[in-house]
C-alpha cells in the first residue's frame, strides 16, 4: 500500500465559486454547519471555497494566506472563479443535497456535536446547534434528530458513536475535534469539509491518564481501523501532544495536526499529485570539513502540519529577500497528494539558498519506534519514496514517548532502522529542542543528530552559538538548529548576518551541505563518537545552572501539589481541570511556576474528570512534579535526565543522603502500573507531602543560592 492512499482522491478542480462570508456575531457553531456544507458540496466535483473574512481581518498577515491560494490558482491553473454573495445565496444553491439537520448540545454534552459532524459525512444532515437553528428554519431544512438529553456525559456519547457509527465511516481517517470550550484547541473548526467529503469520524478522545475510560474507548476505537491511516486536527486540551500521537502509532496511524487548514476539500483537487521534483546534492568534493570550522544550519520546521503548508510557513515565505542566506525548510511530503498546486507553487519560487526537508516523522508526523512491526518498514519506505518525489534529501524523525523520556527515545534498533531506509539522502535530524547532552548517532550508514539549540525571534542567536563554541572546544563544530516556526524569524536571523562575519570561524550550510560535510569529517576521524566535547562549562551551562535555578521552581509547585491533594475530592477536580499541571512535561518549568497564576487558570472551563477518575488525576500531577523534582535535581549535579529509569535510579544514587527518595520510587512504580490500577487518594495524599518535603531538602542543598543570577542561557526548551 502506498501511504497516499489513505486520503481518497479528489477529482480535478475546474472552477471556483467563492464564497467570501463574515457572519456578523457568530462564533464556530455556525462554522460547524457551514463548512460540513462544504463537504457535501465538494464531495462530488471540489468547487466551493470559503474564505472567512473576520479570521483574515483577525490574523494578518496570516489570514491572507486563503486569498494567496486562490489568487495562485486562478492564475497559474487558469481556474475560473465566480462569487457567491451570502451564506444564504450558498445554502439555496446547495440545499437539495440536505436531508435535514440535527440538533447537538453545545452546552452540555459538547461531544454530540461531533457525532452530528461524522453524521454529515453519513447521512447528509447538517450538524446545527440551537443557537444556529434559525439559518435552518428560514431555508425550510427540515430537524431530524435531537442528540440532546441523550447520553449522561460526552464519554457515553463516543461510546455510542464507536459502536454506531465508526463501522459506516471510511476508518483511514479520524477527526479529533475538541469539544472543550472555550480553550484554543476547541477553535480548530477549519476541516469539517474534508472530513464530511470523506466520510471520516469526527470525535475527541483524550489519551492522557487522567481520562482512563477516554482512554481506553480510543483504544477500542482503533482496533477495529484500518491501518495505515491518519488522524486530523489537533489534540484535545486534556491531552499532550506526545501522548496523542504516541497512542495513533501504536495502531499504524500518523497525525497531521491539520488545523487552521481551510478548503482542504479544493487544494488536493488542484495541481499534478504524480508530479517529481529534484534537489540536486552538493558536489561531495565541495563539503570539505575544516579543523578550525563551527559548521551552523538552520532547518525552519512545523512541515508536518498542513496548516504551515497553508500559512507560508507563518508568512516566511513571502519575505521579499528571501534566498539571502542558506536557510531549511520543513515540507509536508503528503503535499502531494493533499495540496499538489501548493508543493508547485513552493518548488517555482525556491531560490538557491532554500533546502527542503522533510518534517517530523518522514511522510508525516509519528513516532516509528511504537508503530506495529508489520507496518513500520512500509511507513519508512514509503517516507523515502515520497521524500524523493516532493525533491527532499533528508527529512526530521522524531521518535518521543512522552512516558518514558524527556526527549528523544534512545533506541539503537529504532535509529538503525531509520539509517538504513533513508540511506539514500545525506541525514537525519531530531530534536525540536536542543542539547549537547542529547544523543546523536554517527555510526550507520547516514548520520542522525540531535539540535543542540533552537533559534527563537527576540533572542542573540549569533551570541547563542559563540557561546557554545567557546564552551565546547570540539573542532570542527557542527550546530544544526532549530528555527522556531513563528512570524518573523527569517527576518531575526537575517538581521543577524552582519554578525556573523564578526566570527569568519562561523559557517551558515544548507542540510544538504551540512550533513555531507559531517559525513567528511566522520570519514576522515576529525569528529569523534560524539559531537561535542562533554566539557565542564557545557555541564555548568546546560545541567548544573538550569537545575539549580529549577529547585526552588519545584519547591513551590511541590508545596501546590501537597495543597491539592488535601482539598475536598469536587475542588481538587475541578482545580487539575483549570490549572495546566500537564504543561510540566511540554514547556519548561519556569514558564509553568513563575508565570503560575496564568497557567492556573489556563484551561478555566475545561470540564473536570469525574468523581471516577480523582486518583487517576492525582497521581498524573503527583507523578509529573515528581519527575520534575527528580530531574532538576540531578541536573543540578551534572547528571543528564532522560529516560524514566534511569532518572530514578540516578536520583536514589546522588540524593538518598539530602532526602527521603520513597515517595518518588512509589510514585514511579504507580506510574508503570497504572494499567491495573492507581493508589487511592488516601495513599497518594502522603506521598505528594513526602515529595514537598524533598523539594524543600533538595532546594536548600543544591539550588541557587540568592545572589545566584540566571542569565537566561541556555533558552528553555525540552
Amino acid at each position: 500500500m502506498q501511504l497516499t492512499d489513505v486520503f481518497p482522491r479528489i477529482p480535478p478542480v475546474k472552477r471556483l465559486s467563492v464564497a467570501r462570508i463574515n457572519p456578523q456575531g457568530e462564533g464556530i457553531d455556525f462554522w460547524i454547519w457551514f463548512r460540513s456544507l462544504q463537504g457535501l458540496a465538494n464531495r462530488m466535483e471540489p468547487h466551493l471555497y470559503l474564505i472567512d473574512l473576520n479570521a483574515m481581518e483577525k490574523h494578518k498577515p496570516l489570514g491572507a494566506a486563503e486569498t494567496h491560494w486562490l489568487d495562485y490558482y486562478r492564475t497559474r491553473f487558469g481556474i475560473p472563479t465566480e462569487d457567491v454573495e451570502s451564506v444564504d445565496a450558498v445554502v439555496e444553491r446547495y440545499k437539495n443535497l440536505i436531508d435535514g439537520y440535527v440538533l447537538y448540545d453545545n452546552e452540555q454534552i459538547i461531544q454530540t456535536q461531533n457525532l452530528a459532524i461524522t453524521r454529515v459525512g453519513l447521512e447528509c444532515l447538517l450538524p446545527v446547534s440551537p443557537d444556529q437553528e434559525h439559518w435552518m428554519q428560514r431555508h425550510g431544512i427540515v430537524k431530524r434528530d435531537d442528540l440532546r438529553g441523550k447520553f449522561a456525559d460526552d464519554w457515553d456519547a463516543a461510546e455510542w458513536a464507536i459502536e454506531h457509527l465508526w463501522p459506516s465511516c471510511y476508518r483511514k481517517i479520524y477527526g479529533n475535534f475538541c469539544i472543550h470550550r472555550p480553550n484554543w484547541y476547541a477553535l480548530g473548526h477549519q476541516l469539517e469539509d474534508f472530513i464530511v467529503m470523506h466520510r471520516g469520524m469526527a470525535l475527541d478522545l483524550p489519551r492522557c491518564r487522567t481520562h482512563r475510560r477516554s482512554l481506553y474507548l480510543y483504544r477500542k476505537m482503533m482496533e477495529s481501523a484500518d491501518p495505515p491511516g491518519c488522524q486530523m486536527n489537533w489534540h484535545c486540551a486534556w491531552e499532550q501532544e506526545k501522548e496523542y500521537v504516541a497512542e495513533a502509532a501504536r495502531k499504524g496511524f500518523f497525525v497531521l495536526c491539520s488545523t487552521g487548514t481551510p478548503n482542504l476539500s479544493i487544494h488536493g483537487g488542484i495541481g499534478d499529485p504524480n508530479r517529481s521534483y529534484v534537489q540536486p546534492l552538493p558536489a561531495r568534493e565541495s563539503c570539505k570539513a575544516e579543523n578550525g570550522k563551527v559548521y551552523v544550519c538552520f532547518y525552519n520546521s512545523d512541515g508536518d502540519a498542513t496548516w504551515a503548508m497553508n500559512n507560508l510557513h507563518s508568512g516566511n515565505w513571502l519575505v521579499p529577500e528571501r534566498g539571502k542566506f542558506k536557510f531549511g525548510w520543513g515540507f509536508l511530503p503528503l503535499m502531494v497528494k493533499l495540496m499538489p498546486g501548493m508543493l508547485q507553487y513552493y518548488q517555482e519560487t525556491k531560490t538557491e539558498a532554500d533546502c527542503f526537508w522533510g518534517p517530523s516523522s518522514g511522510a508525516a508526523y509519528t513516532y516509528t519506534h511504537k508503530w506495529p512491526t508489520n507496518l513500520v518498514d512500509m511507513y519508512l519506505t514509503e517516507s523515502r519514496k515520497l521524500l524523493d518525489q516532493t525533491g527532499q534529501n533528508g527529512c526530521n524523525l522524531v521518535n518521543w514517548f512522552l512516558q518514558d523520556w524527556w526527549r528523544e527515545v534512545e533506541d539503537e534498533k529504532a535509529v538503525r532502522r531509520e539509517q538504513e531506509a533513508m540511506a539514500s539522502g545525506p541525514g537525519l535530524v531530531c530534536g525540536l529542542g536542543g542539547s549537547p547532552f542529547a544523543k546523536s548517532y554517527l555510526a550507520g550508514p547516514i548520520p542522525k543528530v540531535h539540535s543542540v539549540h533552537i533559534a527563537n525571534v527576540g533572542r542573540d542567536n549569533v551570541g547563542d552559538i559563540v557561546r557554545f563554541s567557546r564552551e565546547c572546544p570540539t573542532r570542527p563544530l557542527f550546530m544544526f538548529l532549530f528555527a522556531q516556526i513563528s512570524v518573523g524569524i527569517w527576518e531575526q536571523i537575517e538581521s543577524e548576518l552582519e554578525e556573523y562575519k564578526k566570527h569568519p570561524e562561523i559557517e551558515i550550510l544548507s542540510m544538504d551541505q551540512f550533513f555531507l560535510t559531517l559525513q567528511d569529517a566522520v570519514k576522515r576521524g576529525l569528529v569523534g563518537d560524539e559531537l561535542y566535547e562533554k566539557t565542564e562549562a557545557l555541564a555548568e551551562t546546560w545541567l548544573k545552572a538550569p537545575g539549580r535555578h529549577r529547585l526552588p521552581l519545584c519547591e513551590r509547585l511541590a508545596e501546590e501539589l501537597a495543597h491539592v491533594a488535601r482539598m475536598p475530592s469536587d475542588e481538587r477536580r475541578r482545580h487539575i481541570g483549570d490549572a495546566a499541571w500537564t504543561d510540566l512535561v511540554s514547556i519548561e518549568i519556569e514558564g509553568v511556576a513563575r508565570d503560575r497564576e496564568k497557567f492556573l487558570t489556563r484551561f478555566k472551563g475545561r470540564k473536570p474528570p469525574d468523581a471516577t477518575e480523582d486518583s487517576d488525576a492525582l497521581l498524573y500531577v503527583a507523578f509529573t512534579t515528581a519527575w520534575v523534582v527528580v530531574r532538576a535535581a540531578i541536573e543540578a549535579q551534572g547528571v543528564y535526565a532522560n529516560h524514566r529509569d534511569q532518572c530514578l535510579n540516578d536520583f536514589r544514587r546522588l540524593c538518598a543522603a539530602i532526602c527521603d527518595v520513597t515517595p518518588f520510587e512509589r510514585l514511579f512504580d504507580a506510574w508503570d502500573k497504572w494499567e491495573t490500577g492507581t493508589p487511592s487518594v488516601a495513599e497518594l495524599a502522603p506521598l505528594c507531602e513526602g515529595v514537598a518535603a524533598a523539594a524543600r531538602k533538595l532546594t536548600d542543598a543544591l539550588g541557587a543560592s540568592g545572589e545566584e543570577e540566571f542569565t537566561g542561557w541556555p533558552p528553555r526548551t525540552i
